[in-house]
């Protein structure tokens, strides 16, 4: 089975590669433009004070964790969805608070930014509902001399900072921490040069399984590394619940939603919140391509979860609104649906599945198949033949 190498593990381990500043063993990476992108960008980081990450947030915080640690001015920005959808306000303010000097350049709390280090260490309060916030502020004090002591409110997402923090045990990080809302650390960190292999993703293998479900058929997990902080493996258990949080698992929201609206998984989600500020608003994008396939969904924004009623889902025209997981979801979506349909925008699938059309459902199942307009069409020929 084909699933792709961890990004968030990709992007780690080529960041602390460049921290090491040795050339290190990494084998393994996602092969995807954003990785591709955010390794070319460290390459010639001494050399750039211009700096655009299209639409990867995991660069954006990155970098500027790492332009907060150098003297000179550094301009970061985005395409549309990272400069209207992806606040960054509570990072900059932390960075704010421990030196840096940081303006916006448009909108108030969005990229782009000017921003100009050295921070020193420091106490500092960040919001924890982007856990990317609080990884970047982790890599960026490990390397300041000094204790600093970062306080969360609102951790979310914990799985990821729980990466973040396996990589910085890896290399000897002196840090306390308690219960994912205070971080106590002492820098600078020395990076040795490292092996790494980058390990498959959870995330991208919960599509394939999600299909497995739909139609009853297994899904092979034993190339997984259950022993890897990754959260999205708690998918196992989450399918088997009528109700969760999607708090530490915002990944999985709009696969979830698929598998609930064929009921074979949890209906109702709870702190969905977390999954709004993401390449789109998660929660209310899946709704609104979901009802045009028949689901029924309420959303209640107020107490932060959505309800879904299983019900057919039949063919429809579709919108993956620039989000690589949206996209796959509707394709899952389409797979047991009643006729035809047609997703618009699906060339985001390559900023963490590049080959997903080619392999995420079986021919017996579904005709696949994409033009270079960024359209992909599947209509569903499960009914007509005897499955293998």
């Amino acid at each position: 089975m084909q699933v792709p190498p961890s990004k968030s593990h990709s992007m780690r381990a080529l960041l602390f590669e460049f921290l090491s500043k040795e050339e290190c063993n990494i084998k393994n990476l996602l092969k995807a433009p954003e990785v591709d992108s955010f390794k070319k960008t460290l390459y010639n980081w001494d050399d750039l004070t211009f700096v655009d990450v299209k639409n990867s947030g995991l660069a954006l915080h990155f970098l500027i964790a790492l332009a907060s640690l150098r003297p000179k001015k550094t301009v970061l920005t985005g395409d549309q969805s990272i400069r209207t959808l992806r606040p960054i306000f509570s990072l900059v303010e932390a960075l704010k608070q421990s030196g840096a000097k940081i303006r916006y350049l448009e909108k108030e709390g969005y990229a782009p930014i000017e921003i100009e280090g050295p921070i020193k260490a420091s106490q500092v309060v960040v919001d924890g509902e982007n856990s990317q916030f609080v990884s970047a502020l982790l890599i960026a004090f490990s390397q300041v001399e000094g204790k600093s002591v970062i306080t969360v409110k609102n951790p979310c997402e914990k799985p990821y900072v729980g990466m973040t923090l396996a990589w910085l045990k890896r290399f000897h990080l002196d840090f306390q921490q308690k219960d994912f809302t205070q971080f106590i650390l002492k820098g600078p960190l020395k990076i040795d040069p490292f092996s790494y292999t980058v390990v498959a993703d959870f995330s991208s293998f919960a599509f394939l399984y999600a299909v497995g479900q739909i139609f009853d058929y297994p899904i092979d997990r034993s190339f997984l590394d259950f022993e890897d902080m990754q959260g999205d493996k708690e998918l196992f258990n989450i399918v088997k619940q009528k109700s969760c949080s999607i708090e530490d698992t915002p990944d999985l929201l709009p696969i979830l939603m698929v598998l609930g609206c064929y009921g074979k998984g949890p209906v109702v989600l709870h702190k969905i919140a977390v999954a709004r500020s993401k390449e789109s608003d998660r929660p209310q994008v899946m709704k609104q391509e979901l009802e045009k396939m028949g689901a029924k969904i309420r959303i209640d924004f107020e107490n932060d979860l959505l309800e879904i009623t299983p019900t057919a889902l039949h063919g429809a025209y579709l919108s993956a609104h620039h989000d690589h997981r949206v996209a796959m979801s509707l394709a899952v979506a389409a797979l047991k649906a009643n006729g035809e349909s047609r997703i618009d925008g699906v060339d985001c699938v390559k900023k963490s599945f590049p080959h997903f059309f080619e392999t995420f459902c079986p021919g017996w199942i579904a005709k696949v198949w994409k033009n270079d307009l960024g359209q992909v069409f599947i209509r569903p020929v499960w009914s007509e033949v005897h499955r293998p």
